[in-house]
């Protein structure tokens, strides 16, 4: 059932990108590196690679993988 995992992951992206966006800012203030992290992956990004987006979304890119990458594994782990 291909249209089922489509819209289990859809809306698994969905959660993970406003979770992610919370999670960052939260996360930023109690941890320094992770701030540091932020601002490396904006400067790859932006600066860089000079790809045409804003600075906020390139801070939440890597927090927001990290939670996808969590979400693929644990739905996959479940499927098995």
């Amino acid at each position: 059932m291909p249209h089922v995992r489509g819209t289990v992951h859809g809306i698994g992206a969905m959660i993970t990108l406003v979770v992610g966006s919370i999670l960052t800012s939260v996360v930023r203030e109690h941890l320094p590196v992770f701030a540091e992290i932020s601002r490396a992956t904006r400067r790859l990004l932006v600066d860089l690679a000079g790809l045409p987006i804003s600075e906020d979304v390139a801070e939440v890119v890597v927090p927001v993988g990290v939670l996808m990458g969590i979400w693929v594994f644990a739905y996959e782990v479940r499927q098995l």
